[in-house]
């Protein structure tokens, strides 16, 4: 498709044509608000043992892709695994806050936290991505970049 739209006597046109495509192409990814309902509540399902806030977070964020939605989602699904005894550490987190150790978390539930956060923004972390993870304000800056906002 693009080939057929390039002028091969312009090179500064083609590269004009060539980016307001990726644009439209990206603005159009980015809009892409299909949430479906039987997706909704399959989320819903899967945090269900997660604060009410954090489920709407996630859903919100599924709609409308806000990377502002991030920390609430990350902070939500934490509470959810973290001891109830660790959870007021979370109420004014700072971004330097170092999961394994405030947090007392284990290799184990680091991977469930992985995977409820994968499930609640619908995109694929892999181990490899997590390994250099180790603090709150890490995770979020990661996250919002994997999403590319």
């Amino acid at each position: 498709m693009r080939s057929s739209l390039k002028n091969p006597n312009n090179k500064k046109e083609n590269k004009k044509v060539e980016i307001s495509i990726l644009l439209v192409e990206y603005s159009n990814y980015m809009n892409d608000t299909t949430f479906t309902p039987e997706e909704e509540s399959i989320l819903r399902e899967n945090l269900k043992r997660c604060s009410e806030q954090t489920v709407e977070a996630a859903v919100s964020f599924r709609k409308t892709k806000n990377p502002e939605l991030i920390a609430p989602i990350v902070i939500g699904i934490l509470e959810r695994f973290a001891a109830p005894e660790k959870r007021d550490l979370l109420k004014n987190p700072s971004d330097d806050m170092v999961l394994s150790t405030e947090l007392e978390l284990d290799s184990l539930t680091m991977v469930e936290i992985v995977l409820a956060v994968e499930e609640a923004i619908n995109t694929s972390i892999d181990n490899e991505e997590i390994q250099n993870l180790r603090t709150l304000g890490d995770i979020k800056a990661f996250i919002v970049q994997k999403i590319g906002a």
